[in-house]
């Protein structure tokens, strides 16, 4: 937006999925710039040559479980692909703390210039996602909430991410679901039963 598609690249290298190609030639087209596709490292050279005049080439990659082989082929690829690629890991904000740091291990290689923190809206909680941002000294570099493009992608915000923290704690208070109340009521006959609470009412 800021200097132009004129100044613009995409590049693919999701020759993976079925239609991914087709997905990002959409956005290509809605942008008014032209998508690249490349194979592998020997394409990714030629095409970041071609493109040195842009100001700024996106490369779109396979998305691939953490314990795919691919990976580390993928990290190689960029790596060695002659010239300053900047990677960006898209962290899912609904997973557990275990697979985030997973995730990170897998796709460190020689250092990760950032990431991005997807799918807040379905996140029940974001404090483990944000506790492996932290932990791993990750720069998070944006946040997305659903499914639009470009409207629900944004930069990061420190405290309104703070907020959202901590809401899920404020609201939940010491409220119990229905579910929950046979199990805290289940000890109230030993409550009753204890000599030191004689004379607490109960209910």
């Amino acid at each position: 937006m800021r200097h132009g598609p004129e100044k613009l690249a995409l590049i693919t290298t999701d020759a993976y999925r079925i239609g991914g190609h087709e997905q990002l030639r959409i956005y290509g087209k809605i942008l008014g710039v032209m998508v690249h596709s490349v194979k592998d490292e020997a394409d990714l050279r030629i095409a970041l040559k071609e493109l040195r005049n842009k100001h700024t080439v996106l490369i779109d990659t396979i998305g691939m479980s953490q314990r795919d082989q691919m990976v580390t082929e993928q990290v190689a690829m960029l790596a060695g692909a002659g010239a300053d690629v900047k990677r960006l890991l898209c962290l899912n904000a609904t997973s557990t703390n275990e697979t985030l740091n997973e995730v990170v291990r897998a796709y460190q290689g020689s250092g990760l210039h950032g990431c991005i923190m997807t799918k807040l809206d379905e996140a029940a909680s974001i404090g483990n996602v944000l506790d492996v941002v932290i932990r791993q000294k990750l720069n998070l570099h944006y946040i997305s909430n659903g499914q639009r493009v470009p409207e629900d992608l944004h930069l990061a915000d420190r405290a309104m991410l703070v907020d959202r923290a901590f809401r899920g704690r404020r609201d939940a208070g010491n409220q119990f679901d229905d579910a929950d109340l046979p199990l805290v009521m289940a000890h109230t006959g030993n409550v009753a039963n204890d000599s030191s609470l004689r004379g607490v009412r109960l209910g």
